[in-house]
């Protein structure tokens, strides 16, 4: 590997066609991954180095995907990243001492106290040829050399990197076809189900005081009502994945919402001989979404009647303080592994915990209550002591 020989320019000719290409993988400002860390951390293993990055070179930033080491940030300029310089390059680029070159006598993060005095980086390159990122590794003190063996398995990690972007890629392109199919199948259902609901009325109607019929027709009532609401949240999930979702606020009171939620689950849970008991004695009136709150809060029910034995008890207490109100729904049914937590609110993600009646789970509930509570200006998170011993979720809303 040469000295290497600065270029007259950061910005290489093909930069729009690169810029096009890395937009389409969707991953600059998106939260870290276990498989980029995985990446990341071998690539320290091989050098034995206290710092690597997987990293994506933006417009005007370069993108921190992967941070393993002291680094307070997940970003930082283009013009003072040396992976800007590696992009330039379909070889691997090697700085041995930083402070040899008088190219980077005015880089931030060389001539600093601990600031980057060897760095190796291998490009992450695209199929049609656009580096748009790279894995790298850094280290405070200088080095003689690396071997060819560490060349080699740095540029071997940084095609795993693209493995991983291709993956992401085709698992969205997926996704977005099961939303399609799922948005012509969620309206054809509507239609009948209105059909139902008005059938189930005149049954009523034509019973005239015949208790028996008026409490079939009512219990179709219910469940044809459940199911239409059950087929507009997914509707609802699929516009907030495309970011489309729109808040529309007014004023509710927290027992009525309560209650509302109440007459949903009643006989949901009594199909599974559950119990849900409810605390609280506040009157607030929140600021809210009504629709989208209710949803959460039934998300929240409905994964803890999933997940909870026949005939279990389960809790929803609700409390204000000054500025908050407090939401909290408690099981002790499947419960959640420790390691698991970082993953409890990404999209599409499986826990080991299986559902207690065989229902289904699409992954994508609990990061859609994280991001409508978020869109309120709350916050949403949950404790558990382990598997087998129960759950509680916290939703926390202001109060103005």
């Amino acid at each position: 590997m040469k000295k290497y020989s600065f270029p007259d320019d950061l910005i290489p000719s093909n930069d729009g066609a690169r810029l096009s290409k890395l937009k389409q993988y969707d991953v600059v400002d998106t939260l870290s991954e276990p498989e980029f860390d995985t990446i990341s951390s071998i690539a320290a293993e091989i050098f034995q180095a206290p710092g690597a990055f997987v990293n994506f070179v933006d417009a005007e930033k370069v993108f921190f995907k992967s941070n393993l080491s002291t680094f307070p940030t997940n970003q930082v300029h283009r013009n003072d990243s040396l992976c800007s310089l590696t992009i330039l390059e379909d070889d691997i680029t090697v700085f041995y001492d930083t402070h040899e070159f008088n190219e980077l006598s005015q880089n931030p993060y060389v001539h600093t106290e601990g600031g980057i005095r060897f760095y190796a980086g291998a490009p992450i390159k695209t199929p049609e040829g656009h580096n748009i990122g790279t894995v790298c590794v850094i280290d405070d003190q200088p080095r003689n050399a690396i071997t060819e063996t560490q060349a080699s398995l740095l540029k071997k990690l940084a095609s795993l990197a693209l493995e991983k972007l291709e993956s992401r890629r085709m698992k969205r392109q997926m996704s977005q076809i099961v939303d399609d199919h799922l948005h012509q199948v969620t309206h054809d259902l509507l239609n009948p189900l209105t059909s139902i609901m008005i059938s189930a009325q005149l049954i009523q109607k034509k019973a005239g005081d015949n208790e028996i019929i008026q409490k079939v027709g009512n219990s179709i009532l219910e469940r044809a009502d459940f199911m239409q609401k059950s087929i507009s949240n997914l509707l609802s999930d699929a516009s907030l994945n495309k970011g489309e979702e729109q808040l529309s606020k007014e004023s509710v009171k927290i027992r009525d919402l309560i209650n509302h939620l109440y007459r949903d689950f009643k006989m949901i849970m009594e199909h599974k001989q559950q119990v849900l008991k409810i605390q609280g004695v506040t009157d607030t009136i929140l600021h809210i979404d009504r629709k989208r709150i209710h949803n959460v809060l039934a998300n929240l029910l409905s994964n803890a009647s999933k997940y909870s034995p026949l005939g279990s008890v389960i809790n929803l207490h609700y409390s204000e303080s000054e500025k908050t109100v407090l939401f909290q729904i408690s099981d002790k049914g499947a419960g959640i592994a420790q390691e698991e937590f970082d993953k409890l609110f990404r999209k599409f993600s499986r826990l080991s915990s299986k559902p207690t009646g065989n229902e289904r789970s699409h992954g994508f509930g609990l990061y859609t209550v994280k991001v409508l509570t978020e869109m309120h200006g709350g916050k949403v998170w949950a404790e558990s002591p382990g598997i087998g011993q129960g759950t509680t979720f916290f939703v926390e809303l202001p109060r103005h």
